[in-house]
């Protein structure tokens, strides 16, 4: 069964919310439907007479209205080759190469229809499309129609009534255009109504035979999620996530591995995580899986992207995978294209980067108040650690120590550490307070990125990941260095990491598998339920447009930083914990089943977005890598007595704290070893890098053969012209002597 007629069914869906008056939406229509756009369905539209709800008639709108929109497929196929330039297999003459990813084309349409799709579910009648390639294009055609640039646009009725109202409207819906004193932008209808909040939800329509098929090939725990399908369905981004939790999930097996037999022979020699001699062993071969894990998903994801016809070998092609529409700056003409393009300087935006920063850095030292505060509260700052660290009589000169905060952990008190319930407020408190600053500093980086207008989507989401990522960052990790390098209490670093990550994995189950799953058991699903009738109503009221539009908007954030935090846990510390990763499977196995089954139950169908990696988050975690070889030596040499069991003559114990410290003499001696076990591991990181290419051989292979193709026809091409010419030539050559009188040449 293939996707049914575009004409006829609604690909996107629309609703505006009670801000929107029946004026506004009624121009919008207008606009919808002058760029191209049809409405095949509609809920809340019309009132209880079946008179449509706009300007002029007196009707009073009693619900949101909800638009089912979808196009023809002759401008979804001009969308794909002018405009997305979407690329698709193309079968050639060649022998040894009958596929290659090549732009759409409409003249050589025959040769991109695709007969050998596994499921005929996925793509439409013809063969072209695929439901996630309708989408794409349908709310790319969306995204470009721009709002009336006159009052004529609107209006043109007979009623005279009417037509004022509407261009009423008009002229309300231009106002909102913000004064940014640049001479060209890209804000379109849909972003302005966004803005000022007439429009509250702009989403694909799920198609539920391939919503329902999905599901159960991805809940299979002994397989790999179906890719090609998902990609297909969801899109580019959606697809690059699944794959890149399915590759964590096979590459923690390694160090999983490790973890558990350096676990296993720590328990049998009676050991603790302090003196064992080959828990060391964890964090160097933890941190040299983490640089090859990196390097072969890049690899992968080269695979993927050429596969998926979003391969770019460099920064310009990104430009091709979407300008943001919120892009302003001059218009002026381009040096490489000759046509007129908005400008904006690159200065300007790096000035606002560095504001940006400089303003990141300030709540980043607020968190970091508020950090410490709660290492009061918890009873890791206290007044004995001035006996700790010899100053008895200034134990208030601890940099951290805030007697007001320290004195409520103490025995008896509010936040009392000893005690078994008491001890677990501030972590509570502390999880509440970081999750607001979280959802503040969200917004707030929002903002931001915004502000510095980064000209495609791709930057300015990665603007807003990385300084997302900063903050949640800084949030997971703030105590665990605290205790590593200024505590040096690998016991105490230990208990509050294997803490951390343990209730992190136990909320992230309940939170996004059981207590959803729990939740949707018991309500209705408005949004799988068969449709009685099969025929397409134009009004359908309270219908699966408005149970989709009430459903809420997929992030892919939330799902990244959690096994972003995960990735972080199992390498930075993984000489204080080494069975991280091999917990880290089993949650991992359950992770990627169950943001699955939210992303297809309790969100809206996601919009396709076309990537060719994961973005910023690929750089965050490169980062985690090389930095975890020197997290774990600080463990390994300062924070444990791990490198004592390997050289006892180094140390002596602190008869006043208890503590393995490094001898006098013998601290340049210390510094050296780690030092040169530290380049050692860079020196291996460097190596796999460049040993390692990240774009796959048969991938080179493949590109190389797509420019020869280009070559080969534009050689032929070139050929007939010239032969065409010649024959031209002959031609008029034979019939000037025939007139001079002269023998025809033979």
């Amino acid at each position: 069964m293939a996707l049914p007629p575009i004409e006829k069914t609604p690909v996107m869906l629309l609703r505006f919310t009670p801000k929107a008056s029946p004026n506004l939406i009624a121009t919008v229509i207008e606009s919808l439907t002058g760029g191209g756009i049809i409405i095949v369905e509609s809920e809340g539209l019309y009132d209880e007479n079946g008179k449509i709800i706009i300007a002029g008639n007196g009707s009073a709108r009693k619900s949101d209205v909800v638009l089912g929109l979808t196009t023809t497929q002759k401008l979804l196929e001009h969308e794909a080759e002018n405009i997305v330039k979407l690329v698709k297999p193309c079968r050639t003459s060649q022998r040894h190469m009958p596929l290659v990813m090549e732009p759409f084309s409409s003249l050589a349409r025959e040769d991109f229809i695709n007969i050998e799709h596994e499921h005929d579910g996925d793509y439409d009648e013809d063969g072209l499309f695929t439901s996630g390639e309708r989408a794409l294009l349908v709310e790319s055609m969306m995204a470009a129609i721009p709002a009336p640039t006159s009052s004529r646009e609107v209006g043109g009725q007979d009623d005279e009534k009417h037509s004022s109202l509407v261009k009423e409207a008009y002229r309300k819906l231009r106002s909102l255009e913000s004064e940014d004193g640049y001479e060209g932008h890209t804000s379109t209808l849909i972003e302005i109504l966004r803005q000022k909040e007439y429009i509250d939800a702009v989403a694909p329509i799920h198609v539920s035979h391939i919503k329902k098929r999905i599901s159960k090939e991805i809940y299979s725990i002994l397989k790999a999620p179906p890719l090609e399908v998902i990609r297909d369905y969801y899109g580019e981004g959606v697809a690059f996530y699944f794959a890149w939790m399915y590759h964590m999930i096979c590459w923690y097996v390694l160090p999983g591995l490790f973890g558990l037999v350096a676990y296993i022979v720590r328990r049998y020699r009676g050991d603790t995580v302090d003196n064992c001699e080959f828990t060391p062993f964890v964090g160097l071969i933890t941190f040299c899986w983490a640089v090859v894990c990196n390097r072969c998903w890049e690899r992968r994801e080269s695979e993927l992207a050429y596969k998926w016809g979003t391969f770019t070998s460099n920064d310009e092609d990104r430009r091709s995978l979407g300008i943001r529409p919120g892009f302003r700056g001059k218009i002026e003409r381009s040096p490489i294209t000759g046509r007129m393009e908005i400008f904006y300087p690159a200065s300007k935006r790096q000035f606002k980067c560095v504001v940006s920063g400089i303003i990141t850095v300030f709540l980043l030292a607020g968190a970091c108040v508020v950090m410490v505060i709660a290492m009061n509260l918890q009873g890791y700052v206290t007044l004995a650690d001035g006996e700790k660290w010899g100053v008895e009589e200034e134990a208030e000169e601890h940099p951290f120590y805030i007697p007001f905060f320290a004195r409520l952990s103490e025995e008896g008190h509010i936040f009392d550490a000893k005690s078994a319930w008491k001890s677990f407020l501030p972590v509570i408190l502390k999880a509440l307070v970081v999750n607001h600053m979280n959802e503040q500093y969200s917004r707030l980086a929002e903002k931001m990125a915004e502000w510095e207008n980064h000209e495609t989507v791709e930057d300015h989401q990665n603007s807003i990941i990385l300084r997302r990522v900063l903050f949640e960052a800084f949030d997971s990790y703030i105590i665990l260095f605290y205790l590593a390098i200024y505590e040096r209490n690998i016991m105490l670093l230990r208990l509050e990491l294997a803490g951390a990550f343990h209730i992190d994995t136990l909320r992230r189950v309940l939170t996004e598998c059981v207590i959803p799953y729990i939740i949707k058991h018991f309500k209705k699903d408005p949004v799988g339920a068969s449709k009685k009738d099969d025929d397409m109503k134009k009004e359908t009221p309270d219908g699966r447009l408005t149970a989709e539009a009430n459903l809420e908007e997929y992030d892919t954030f939330d799902d990244y930083i959690e096994i972003l935090i995960q990735f972080g846990y199992v390498t930075l510390f993984a000489s204080a914990y080494p069975l991280a990763a091999f917990i880290a499977i089993g949650a991992n196995l359950i992770e990627i089943r169950a943001d699955f089954w939210k992303l297809n139950h309790l969100f809206r169908r996601v919009t396709p977005v076309r990537a060719n990696n994961i973005g910023m988050w690929k750089m965050v975690l490169k980062c985690f890598a090389w930095f975890s070889a020197v997290s774990n030596l600080i463990i390994f040499a300062f924070t444990s007595s791990q490198l004592r069991e390997w050289l006892p003559d180094y140390y002596v114990t602190d008869e006043v704290s208890g503590r393995t410290v490094p001898k006098a003499s013998s601290a340049e001696q210390i510094l050296l070893v780690i030092l040169v076990i530290e380049h050692l591991a860079l020196l291996f990181a460097i190596s796999v890098k460049n040993a390692i290419p990240s774009i796959p051989e048969n991938i080179r292979v493949e590109i190389q053969k797509r420019l020869w193709l280009h070559d080969e026809l534009a050689t032929n091409a070139r050929n007939l012209s010239v032969q065409k010419s010649s024959l031209e030539v002959t031609s008029l050559s034979q019939s000037s002597m025939k007139v001079l009188g002269r023998p025809k040449l033979k």
